[in-house]
């Protein structure tokens, strides 16, 4: 069993929920992120409609001080942006704002957005944007390797940018797991228990113990006193993300 808990006596109930907020808390900073991008670009598009004028990509554009801003003060993440519903902008139906940061700053990321192509991002597919354009729920996707963009390990967090009735698309943020990682196990080194974190696509986020690997995907979802968890709980925020506190093997 890996343990630093400072409270070992405690129930693995009252551990889990402590841990389960602790995580939430943690994910809430990082979603602050897309939601000061999903808030700058509705207050601008009400702005130009305010004037009579029509919302283009110059527009959009105006929302990179925000952004960087956000990444110049969260030194873990690999980029910050927004990505358009059809129909946003008058003459195009896909379009991305999303810088990068790299060695010479912050830089636009490009990505082939022509559907006639084979290498197309078709960011429409993605299980983020389906979240957000048919549920208004919030994301978190991965731990992935991002080989269209930021090529590295990554987890991508999203927020549906909507103003009132109207969808107008995705803001998100990409973090390294080389950073998440360690700040995740840092509050699951608590636990007293051995513990794991999993996606939604049962993959492992984070574990205290080498009895899970991270990346690794899990034959089911840790549930409760099924013989090898002492108690599970879900993180919710829309993450799909599941806590288990494990005996010893």
């Amino acid at each position: 069993m890996t343990s630093e808990s400072g409270a070992p006596h405690r129930s693995a109930d009252t551990v889990l929920d402590t841990l389960l907020q602790q995580v939430r808390d943690l994910l809430e900073t990082v979603f602050a992120g897309p939601q000061e991008v999903a808030g700058e670009v509705v207050r601008r598009r009400r702005a130009v409609q305010a004037a009579g004028a029509v919302f283009g990509p110059a527009d959009l554009a105006g929302i990179k001080p925000a952004v960087v801003r956000w990444l110049t003060g969260h030194p873990e993440a690999d980029g910050l942006g927004f990505l358009a519903a059809p129909g946003l902008l008058p003459d195009r139906e896909r379009h991305i704002q999303w810088w990068q940061r790299s060695a010479a700053g912050f830089v636009p990321m490009r990505l082939n957005l022509d559907p006639t192509c084979v290498d197309v991002y078709d960011y429409f597919e993605m299980d983020w944007y389906a979240a957000a354009r048919d549920h208004s729920a919030r994301a978190v996707f991965g731990p992935y390797v991002d080989y269209s963009a930021a090529e590295s390990y990554i987890c991508t967090f999203t927020v549906p940018v909507v103003d009132g009735a109207d969808f107008l698309g995705v803001a998100g943020t990409d973090l390294r797991m080389s950073e998440l990682e360690p700040r995740l196990l840092g509050l699951l080194r608590r636990a007293g228990h051995d513990a794991v974190l999993v996606g939604a696509e049962r993959r492992v986020v984070a574990a205290n113990t080498s009895r899970w690997l991270v990346g690794s995907r899990l034959p089911r979802v840790p549930q409760a006193r099924d013989g090898e968890f002492l108690a599970t709980g879900e993180v919710g925020l829309d993450s799909g993300w599941v806590l288990g506190l494990a005996g010893p093997e």
